[in-house]
């Protein structure tokens, strides 16, 4: 995300805000059981119907209450695609009539990061959990169970493009490069069980 958001003239643009917020919607889904499940306790609680209560549902809850991952590779693809269309040319454009792309730039970063893609996808869930369950609680009547992500993705993300500014040297070369990373991975693969404490050097 932060790497397409390369391709934007100005943060402070109108649309970015929604470019963002479209942007993690293309790569991430909600389990639907879990969705289900909170909007029915939200309806519960607010004495309204399930489609109404939806609207009403916070960052906060979904968080606590609904486990993501990432959508299969190609529709990730395809709705990334769809969304740079939407918003590119005219339609891009602010009340001051500034475009929210620079088209050049946007239309070279996502042919290169259409090849990366791939690496966003969650690990087999039988090999590696990213969410723990820390408990439950009641709302509106349901049962819901809360949970606690493992992902990181924020400080990882800004980790690997940390590494990208290193240069090898007689005292900090390749092999540490790659050796701070995978630790740093390995501590984020632990995070969400608490259960291994991981040292690592960079």
């Amino acid at each position: 995300m932060r790497r397409l958001a390369r391709g934007v003239k100005t943060e402070s643009h109108q649309l970015y805000g929604v470019l963002m917020a479209r942007l993690s919607s293309c790569i991430f889904e909600w389990d639907q059981h879990d969705y289900d499940e909170l909007c029915r306790a939200k309806a519960a609680q607010l004495q309204v119907a399930t489609t109404e209560a939806r609207r009403y549902l916070t960052r906060d809850e979904l968080a606590l209450h609904c486990r993501r991952r990432t959508r299969p590779t190609q529709e990730i693809v395809l709705l990334i695609s769809a969304l740079i269309d939407s918003l590119s040319g005219d339609a891009g454009r602010d009340t001051l009539g500034v475009e929210l792309f620079d088209t050049d730039v946007m239309t070279k970063i996502w042919a290169t990061e259409q090849k990366h893609v791939q690496c966003l996808q969650d690990p087999d869930p039988d090999t590696v959990q990213l969410y723990t369950e820390t408990g439950s609680l009641t709302k509106g009547g349901v049962r819901l169970k809360t949970y606690r992500c493992g992902r990181g993705t924020v400080s990882l993300e800004s980790f690997h493009r940390h590494l990208v500014t290193f240069i090898p040297g007689k005292h900090h070369g390749f092999l540490e490069n790659q050796q701070g990373t995978i630790g740093y991975n390995f501590s984020f693969l632990f995070s969400a069980t608490d259960t291994v404490s991981v040292c690592y050097e960079s």
